[in-house]
């Protein structure tokens, strides 16, 4: 049996926050232990999701 999976580490791009909750477009390297994303609060802050929270049609990331 193997050990638990650890995930990585990630820092939103836009404001710096670790870790969040919810996020979008990881971008982990191999071997490496941390990673970026952009949290829900910056994608909506940036006019980026429609009222249920997805991507807006041509949005990106």
């Amino acid at each position: 049996m193997s050990g638990p999976i650890l995930l990585p580490r990630l820092t939103c791009r836009k404001c710096g926050s670790v870790n969040p909750i919810v996020y979008l477009a990881p971008v982990i390297l191999p071997g490496d232990p941390s990673g970026s994303c952009i949290c829900l609060d910056c994608a909506d802050a940036r006019g980026w999701l429609d009222p249920t929270g997805n991507l807006k049609p041509g949005i990106t990331l």
